[in-house]
């Protein structure tokens, strides 16, 4: 009997050791509590700290996931911790996420953090048109026009929103696809830059008559208009209210070099300006040319010989205070060259304090990217304050691009194939509007050169193999208001 319950009681024992096994490892530990409030960071564009509340049961740690996020402390111990989030300005220009790590024993608990990007507000005049837009494009529901809203929108719906003009469109949506300006109050539409667009729906505007086109047009499958309508392809694109006062087409047969009746050159050594290498010359020296007009374009062309580079820098021999100045040109390939389409006052008061406008500089080593910028005593590159804008256009000097300039007694702007990269009014910054600021309210002649090298072409160096490269200058047109 006895030796039965000695075989009775191992049995109960090995029984329960069996159990044992099978519970999961850590089964019977208690659960660890980690609160994190609030549960999730939403914030704007500049940098800024949140502040959270941690309450756990014993030491916890936390990780941000990317390094534009920090917090202060790291960690802690038992009870409630408060937790400084830093999170530095966006700059990307998109909106960006992350996440906060926090651990605590075997517990996680992720919170969120979303930036949005900086907003830059859209002007927008004609109040029908920008509550239309809003209604249409204001994703964030802050009421305000944004360039990140208005960024490759290619369909736009304007329906039956009380408009009677939509001339800024081609500026803010040159990709348009598809436009819906039914059951408004349209008496003309200009859509002479809106190359794109397949569609338009332009019915229920009684009073419509004109609708301005671009050169070459074809009347798309896609375009419905009221009976009667009609498309008038213009010579030239004239900005509103603006009207053509001079122009250079290079289409003269009988010239082979530009017209010395409205061009003139500049001539100088290596090392004029900017520590660059070219020779200027007039056009030729021997058997080199630098500037010829042939098949329609002023080609200006940096070339070697010997041991110097030859260019051309070419000035109008006219000058204008304001107006609307635009070029279509196609950019030279090859580290080391430097083409510029810019203003200079026609009497020289020294520089910077003259002043300068480049509507388009761009630099071969930097094969993507044009710019826009203005000098002046107060704002000049020697000093680093000078104000500029650039932009990345693939295959920019694969093929011709328009690059204009408005400049009015108030601000400056430029513009890439109708869209805005640039823009200047003193008052924006903290020096207001002086002479030192402003000095663009005086004559300016418009000049065209292709550099080689110097301080800004010449940066990574220069890549001789790619000489002789070319400028090329489809036309040059000035429009101004009338008086």
């Amino acid at each position: 009997m006895r030796f039965k319950t000695i075989l009775l009681i191992a049995a109960l024992a090995g029984l329960t050791s069996a159990c044992g096994e099978k519970e999961p490892q850590g089964g019977n530990a208690p659960e660890i509590k980690l609160q994190v409030s609030p549960n999730e960071i939403s914030v704007s564009s500049v940098a800024q700290e949140i502040v959270l509340t941690v309450n756990a049961e014993t030491d916890w740690g936390v990780t941000p996931v990317d390094s534009w996020v920090k917090t202060s402390p790291t960690g802690g111990i038992k009870g409630e911790t408060s937790v400084k989030v830093t999170v530095e300005e966006n700059k990307t220009g998109d909106e960006r996420e992350t996440n906060l790590l926090f651990r605590s024993g075997t517990q996680k608990v992720e919170i969120p953090v979303r930036q949005h990007y900086k907003v830059e507000s859209v002007t927008v005049e004609n109040k029908a048109l920008l509550d239309a837009l809003l209604k249409n494009l204001d994703k964030d529901g802050d009421n305000v026009l944004s360039t990140k809203e208005i960024e490759g929108v290619t369909e736009l719906d304007l329906s039956n929103a009380g408009l009677t003009d939509i001339s800024r469109l081609e500026e803010l949506f040159p990709d348009l696809v598809s436009l819906n300006v039914s059951g408004n109050n349209l008496k003309t539409i200009d859509i002479q830059l809106l190359t794109k667009l397949k569609q338009l729906n332009a019915t229920g505007n009684p009073s419509l008559t004109t609708i301005y086109v671009w050169s070459d047009f074809v009347v798309p499958e896609g375009f419905v208009v009221p009976e009667g309508v009609q498309y008038v392809e213009p010579d030239i694109y004239t900005p509103a209210g603006y009207q053509l006062v001079w122009r250079d087409e290079f289409n003269d047969p009988s010239l082979i070099m530009p017209d010395a009746k409205e061009w003139w050159y500049e001539t100088a050594e290596p090392g004029w300006v900017n520590n660059e290498l070219q020779t200027y010359v007039a056009g030729r020296t021997g058997d080199i040319i630098t500037a010829d007009v042939s098949d329609g374009t002023l080609k200006i062309r940096a070339i070697k010989s010997g041991n110097r580079v030859y260019s051309a820098r070419v000035n109008t021999r006219k000058n204008w205070t304001y107006g609307y100045f635009e070029a279509r040109l196609k950019l030279p390939e090859g580290k080391g060259t430097w083409p510029a389409f810019w203003m200079m006052p026609s009497v020289w008061s020294g520089w910077p304090e003259g002043g300068e406008i480049d509507i388009m500089e761009h630099v071969g080593c930097v094969p993507t990217e044009v710019s826009s910028s203005i000098h002046c005593k107060a704002y000049y590159h020697a000093i680093g304050t000078q104000k500029t804008a650039a932009r990345k256009i693939p295959g920019v000097m694969d093929e011709f691009h328009t690059y204009a300039l408005e400049w009015t007694p108030e601000y400056i702007k430029t513009y890439v194939d109708g869209k805005q990269l640039f823009y200047y009014n003193p008052e924006d910054y903290s020096q207001g509007r002086n002479a030192n600021t402003w000095p663009f309210n005086k004559p300016f002649e418009l000049k065209l050169n292709l550099a080689w090298g110097g301080d800004w072409g010449g940066m990574y160096g220069v890549d001789e193999s790619c000489l002789p490269a070319t400028y090329e200058i489809d036309y040059v047109r000035v429009f101004q208001k009338p008086e």
